[in-house]
């Protein structure tokens, strides 16, 4: 694999896609009131370059304090999910001095309950993109299915690639989670992601060791990982069936 040095990342890169994202958000908010809006977040690195673009097109309305009470983000949180994303999510509201709704449970039902507990919400930000499974047809802003509770799908990031969300992670030097520089391109639980093969390589004791996220190369492996089983274990990475990780430091569910 061609080895990619860090400061190969550049603005121009993700400069159009930025634009682009930011003029999605700015019609979603033109369109519907802060506290209309939610932000779907899960600790992975699209959702992450949401939320930093969505706080910093914000602070060109409202003031920082105001984003702060008012911006509605929910963690969505899986059903095994690794110590590093539940650290990291605590992590976030650190660094931009927000509170996180915690939510779980089957995706529906889940809107649902948040719909019904918090009625004035219309909108939700996501930061899917069209190499997201089922999401090539997507448009910037469209409504759930009829079967689904209806609110507003809010995707500014739909025309990203892989590269341009690392470009702009590390570029911009947002936080991101741990567990990608440690292999892990696309990250779910801990049952059923592991560290991208494709990053493998050996080291000089002779262990498997992952090189980070960002230099994948191939972006259509990034999925790579979500598999049942580990295809490389070694480093703590892999250990019991369970990547070595647990999830008994779940912060308190808010729902």
């Amino acid at each position: 694999m061609l080895q990619r040095h860090e400061d190969d990342f550049t603005l121009s890169m993700y400069a159009d896609a930025l634009d682009e994202a930011e003029q999605v958000i700015r019609q979603c908010f033109k369109q519907f009131l802060l506290d209309e809006v939610f932000l779907s977040f899960n600790g992975g690195k699209d959702c992450t370059v949401l939320l930093d673009l969505t706080f910093n097109v914000l602070q060109e309305i409202h003031t920082r304090r105001e984003i702060q009470e008012k911006l509605k983000v929910v963690y969505i949180r899986t059903s095994k999910p690794f110590r590093e994303i539940e650290d990291f999510v605590k992590e976030i509201q650190g660094h931009y001095g927000i509170s996180l709704r915690v939510v779980e449970g089957e995706m529906k039902l889940t809107l649902e309950k948040l719909l019904e507990r918090d009625s004035n919400l219309k909108a939700c930000l996501m930061g899917t993109r069209r190499t997201d499974p089922y999401s090539e047809d997507l448009t910037f802003m469209q409504k759930t299915d009829s079967n689904w509770p209806q609110v507003i799908r809010v995707s500014p990031l739909l025309n990203w690639s892989y590269q341009q969300i690392w470009g702009y992670l590390l570029c911009e030097k947002v936080p991101y989670c741990s567990l990608y520089d440690k292999g892990y391109t696309s990250i779910g639980g801990t049952d059923n992601t592991w560290p991208n093969p494709s990053l493998a390589y050996e080291d000089e004791t002779g262990n498997i060791s992952y090189h980070p996220a960002w230099k994948l190369t191939n972006a259509a492996l990034e999925r790579a990982g979500r598999t049942s089983a580990p295809q490389h274990t070694s480093n703590g990475h892999a250990t019991n069936g369970q990547n070595g990780h647990t999830d008994s430091s779940k912060p308190n569910v808010d729902i």
